[in-house]
């Protein structure tokens, strides 16, 4: 009964918690698109990111923001799903594509959908447009789910703290990255966040679903 009890109390939370990023990202959204003064917020500080830009922060941060490029999440992506095949951890091999492709799909459905054009004089090139981030997106559905693997792995109090604060670490530099080069508004990265951490809960809920009808059917 407690387990019941638990498992519903999990799934209802999540449900709630899920609704309550979907209305944020919604209402995020719809202010980019309408309201000037999230416009002027975002060009301010996008103006001041310029100022205190120099040669060795772009030097550090263009470093940094590779790890939200697809070229090195592919291939890194794909050697994870080997190793969870090959470790017999096949409960989080679905929801890990699913939250990784999923939070890329709805990414990209953003960006033509808002059609929103990158801040000027940024100091690297993208040619995509700039709602939501997808490198924001990423950091939270990517380095996130791989943080909820060695979460729910670890025994050790310190080890689960030093990934939850190094998983944490990585998702913050990725997106104050895109803000430092300029490639982003505030509000991009926010949205990407949000994008992310949808993707991310849905992920986490298959994921325990698929570990529930595992143990059931190894106890039979």
């Amino acid at each position: 009964m407690i387990k019941f009890l638990n498992k519903n109390l999990f799934l209802y939370s999540s449900l709630a918690l899920w609704l309550l990023v979907a209305s944020i990202l919604s209402g995020l959204t719809e202010d980019v698109a309408t309201l000037d003064s999230v416009v002027n917020f975002d060009n301010h500080w996008a103006n001041a990111f310029i100022a205190w830009r120099s040669s060795f922060g772009t030097s550090i941060f263009s470093i940094l923001t590779l790890l939200g490029n697809w070229q090195l999440i592919i291939p890194v992506f794909f050697v994870i799903l080997y190793i969870l095949y090959f470790k017999n951890k096949k409960q989080f091999i679905i929801p890990f594509a699913f939250t990784v492709i999923g939070a890329e799909a709805i990414t990209f459905i953003g960006k033509l959908l808002i059609h929103r054009e990158r801040p000027i004089g940024s100091a690297i090139t993208e040619l995509d447009f700039s709602f939501p981030s997808g490198h924001s997106t990423i950091a939270i559905a990517f380095y996130g789910f791989l943080a909820y693997i060695f979460l729910t792995s670890l025994k050790n109090k310190k080890q689960q703290l030093a990934v939850f604060f190094g998983s944490l670490f990585i998702i913050l530099i990725i997106g104050f990255s895109r803000l430092y080069l300029g490639v982003h508004y505030i509000s991009d990265i926010l949205a990407g966040y949000l994008v992310g951490s949808l993707a991310l809960i849905a992920g986490i809920n298959l994921s325990e679903w698929f570990r529930v009808k595992l143990n059931q059917k190894s106890k039979r």
